[in-house]
C-alpha cells in the first residue's frame, strides 16, 4: 500500500481496527484529524501514515488512559512521552492499590461479625504554625477528584518554582461538599517559603485531625473520617473556623489526614467582645 495513498474512513477503520464512531471522537477531540476532509460530501480521508499514531491511541485506552492525558502523550517531544507514560503507571498503580486495599477492608467488615461498624476514628489535637501558600480553586465531582488534584498540584508546584517549600504538606481545602453530585469548590494549596509569591498565608491556631488509612482514602469511606471530625470540633468549649481539609505528606505510601481548625469557646468571646469595643463609639 503506498504511503501517501489516502484512505475512506472506512478504510482507514478496518485497518486500525478503530470504528468510525471512534474515529470521529479523536478527530473532535483533536486527537488524529483527518487527511482531508471533502468540503462538499463531508467524507474523511486518512493516510496509511497516520495507523501509527491510531494505534496508540487505542493501546493507551486499552489501559485506561483518559483521553485528555492521551493528547498530553502524543503532543509532548518525544523525550517527554515516556516519562508522561511512566507518570500515568506510577499513578494508575497507586490507584489499583487503594482499590485492592479498599475491596479488603470491605472483605473485613462483610466477614467479621465483631467489628464495631459505629465507631468514629481517633481525633487529635495540635497547635500549628502559620505558613505562605500559593492556591488554585476549581470545582469537581467525586469521580474526577483525584485526577484534578494531581493535575492542579502539579501547576501550582511548577508555579512555585524554587520557592516551593518541601517540608511541608499539600493542603486540599473543602468550601463546599464533594460527592457523585455536588462538585465544591475545592481549593489546592501547595507551601511556598518566599511571602512574595504567595497567594495566602495559613494563619497559626488549634488543629484537630484524623490519621486515615491508606485503604480509606478514597471517596466515601474517607468520609467516616470527616464524620469524627465534624462530632469532635462541635464538642465542649470547640468551635470550628474555616474549611475542613486534606493533609497529604509525602512519603511510600504517602500519609493522608483530615484536619479542621477550630477554636476554644473562651477565645471566640473574647475575640467577639474586643469586636465590639472597637466597633462602640
Amino acid at each position: 500500500m503506498s504511503t501517501t495513498a489516502r484512505l475512506s474512513i472506512g478504510e482507514f477503520s478496518r485497518l486500525t481496527w478503530l470504528s468510525p464512531k471512534a474515529l470521529r471522537l479523536y478527530e473532535r477531540r483533536g486527537l488524529l484529524l483527518p487527511d482531508l476532509v471533502d468540503e462538499y460530501t463531508g467524507y474523511r480521508y486518512y493516510r496509511p501514515a497516520q495507523a501509527g499514531r491510531a494505534r496508540t491511541i487505542t493501546l493507551l485506552r486499552r489501559v485506561g488512559m483518559p483521553l485528555e492525558q492521551i493528547s498530553a502523550v502524543l503532543d509532548a517531544p518525544d523525550e517527554q512521552q515516556s516519562a508522561l507514560i511512566t507518570a500515568y503507571k506510577i499513578n494508575a498503580t497507586q490507584e489499583h492499590e487503594r482499590s485492592m486495599a479498599l475491596l479488603d477492608s470491605i472483605a473485613r467488615g462483610i466477614s467479621s461479625e465483631d467489628e464495631p461498624s459505629g465507631d468514629l476514628p481517633v481525633v487529635g489535637s495540635r497547635a500549628v504554625e502559620p505558613w505562605a501558600f500559593v492556591a488554585r480553586t476549581f470545582r469537581t465531582t467525586a469521580a474526577d477528584l483525584p485526577v484534578h488534584i494531581e493535575r492542579t498540584t502539579a501547576a501550582l508546584v511548577d508555579r512555585a518554582g524554587a520557592s516551593y517549600n518541601t517540608t511541608l504538606p499539600l493542603v486540599v481545602a473543602y468550601h463546599g461538599e464533594v460527592g457523585w453530585e455536588s462538585d465544591g469548590p475545592v481549593e489546592v494549596r501547595v507551601p511556598v517559603n518566599d511571602d512574595a509569591v504567595a497567594d495566602g498565608t495559613e494563619p497559626g491556631g488549634l488543629e484537630l485531625y484524623v490519621d486515615v488509612p491508606f485503604d480509606q482514602v478514597q471517596f466515601p469511606t474517607i468520609l467516616r473520617s470527616f464524620d469524627a471530625l465534624r462530632e469532635a470540633a462541635t464538642r465542649g468549649a470547640r468551635h470550628p473556623v474555616g474549611p475542613p481539609r486534606e493533609i497529604y505528606s509525602d512519603g511510600d505510601p504517602f500519609r493522608c489526614q483530615v484536619a479542621q481548625r477550630y477554636l476554644r469557646a473562651h477565645a471566640q468571646t473574647a475575640g467577639r467582645a474586643a469586636e465590639r469595643c472597637r466597633m462602640d463609639p
